[in-house]
């Protein structure tokens, strides 16, 4: 209940005054980065397998990771009063801008991504090409927290539902629209994931994008983003693939979580700082 309080008496004052919120989450992050000791052991061993090992460089991209968590909140308060239609244009820097293609070819989309820069606001400003949007998010708690921050998620146009039954029927219903779906790839919520290589380790990625995938022939289009420290993002297009559909299901979906396994290594590796997971991710996520 006081998450939900301070959420609903702060968000108007940052969404509004986003010149001094930026700064200001800047600050907070730096704050609970000292003062969180469990919470920064979590973001260190967790980017260290992507800093080659390397102690002080995992403790300097944490503290940044920690930053843009703060930073991601700011975001999120200030979607109701965005004019996304042209945030693309003023704060989004597109890599590969020809692979946009993708979004404006009929038939379904399924756009992939992980919890690095803000993809929400990436996907979100995108689609003012013209693509209907549906995404799912991990269910929270409380309930009542969890049904506000759908709220002010889904305040810019796209379509935001819990990683449920719901969630999942919403997006094969999108799909078979020829619509745009956006699913996060990287945190196996469900416990169901398939086992693949993560920056030389075996974790668990998660099955359902790729299912939702194959089953409905949609075109897979990575999208990594990474953010400065404010509202600006670069938004990394990968090249766009199908899924194989073969006899084998499982073989069908475990090669695409090896190819995605590969291009999010390659893209947190760049800037590891960009991948903002608080849990304890090795441990979470181990195969076994």
């Amino acid at each position: 209940m006081i998450k939900l309080l301070l959420l609903r008496l702060l968000a108007p004052i940052l969404g509004r005054a986003t010149w001094a919120a930026y700064p200001l989450a800047g600050l907070v992050g730096w704050a609970a980065w000292h003062t969180r000791r469990g919470t920064r052991r979590r973001l260190i061993r967790n980017l260290l397998p992507f800093c080659d090992g390397d102690q002080e460089r995992a403790r300097r991209e944490g503290l940044r990771a920690y930053q843009n968590v703060a930073r991601y909140w700011v975001d999120l308060c200030s979607l109701p009063y965005r004019e996304l239609k042209g945030f693309e244009r003023r704060h989004i820097t597109i890599e590969h801008p020809e692979r946009m293609a993708a979004l404006e070819a009929p038939g379904p989309v399924v756009a992939i991504s992980a919890h690095t820069g803000n993809p929400e606001f990436a996907i979100q400003s995108l689609t003012y090409r013209g693509r209907a949007f549906v995404a799912v998010v991990e269910e929270l708690r409380p309930r009542r927290f969890s049904r506000e921050l759908l709220r002010r998620r889904s305040s810019a146009g796209g379509k935001f539902y819990e990683a449920n039954f719901g969630g999942v029927r919403a997006c094969l219903d999108a799909l078979h629209r020829g619509e745009l779906v956006g699913l996060m790839g990287d945190r196996d919520i469900q416990d169901t994931g398939i086992c693949t290589e993560l920056a030389g380790r075996r974790v668990k990625l998660p099955r359902g994008p790729w299912e939702i995938a194959r089953r409905t022939n949609a075109l897979v289009l990575p999208v990594l983003t990474r953010r400065d420290s404010r509202d600006n993002f670069t938004v990394r297009l990968e090249e766009p693939f199908r899924m194989e559909v073969t006899g084998d299901p499982e073989s069908d979906v475990r090669k695409a979580v090896e190819r995605w396994a590969e291009i999010l290594e390659a893209h947190i590796r760049r800037e590891p700082a960009q991948w903002a997971v608080l849990e304890d991710f090795w441990a979470v996520h181990r195969c076994g």
